[in-house]
């Protein structure tokens, strides 16, 4: 009998406690939609960082890559190309990564070919990079027009250029606080 009667109540018992679960929830989500004057106000911190000059650097040394990097996919003429390399100073084992235009390579490259009259390198001879730098003066201006004109046509190359452009602000400001503490 005990069985019968326990029958008799189950479906009883399961419609009661699916009502119970609906209209708990209904009262869970009555309770969420509070007015505005009801809630709690809760305080808020706001923390910002700042990075320091050495990040911001190595930040800027990412950027001018990706740019160079962008240019170069972007760039046409053979001669403005930017090259780049590790290279290590003398004396370390350090490689930074260098670049420079493919046309103050060649003129390097031509300089010191020309530089000795006999067979092998003349290192007294050889032009320093402020006397390569001087003599491909008019080129590098050019050079500057030339990628001028490519950041106005190209909206990406001027979107990677306004980045670079941001870094190196925030560096040159970042500098003038330091120089004003120390002051």
């Amino acid at each position: 009998m005990k069985h019968a009667s326990m029958a008799i109540f189950s479906p009883n018992i399961k419609a009661i406690s699916a009502a119970l679960l609906l209209s708990a929830s209904g009262v869970a989500l009555a309770q969420t939609d509070k007015p505005e004057s009801e809630k709690k106000n809760i305080e808020r911190i706001e923390v910002t960082g700042q990075k320091t000059i050495a990040q911001l650097k190595k930040a800027f040394d990412k950027q001018r890559f990706e740019f160079l990097d962008l240019y170069n996919t972007i760039n046409e003429t053979a001669k403005y190309d930017m090259l780049c390399s590790y290279e290590r100073t003398i004396g370390s084992k350090i490689a930074k990564k260098q670049c420079e235009p493919r046309y103050l390579k060649d003129f390097r490259a031509m300089a010191i070919q020309t530089s000795s009259d006999s067979p092998g390198i003349n290192f007294e001879r050889l032009p320093t990079d402020d006397h390569l730098q001087f003599l491909t003066k008019e080129k590098r201006e050019k050079a500057f027009e030339h990628v001028a004109a490519l950041i106005a046509t190209h909206p990406e190359l001027y979107e990677s250029f306004s980045k670079l452009d941001a870094l190196h602000q925030r560096i040159e400001a970042r500098k003038d606080l330091a120089k004003e503490d120390n002051e």
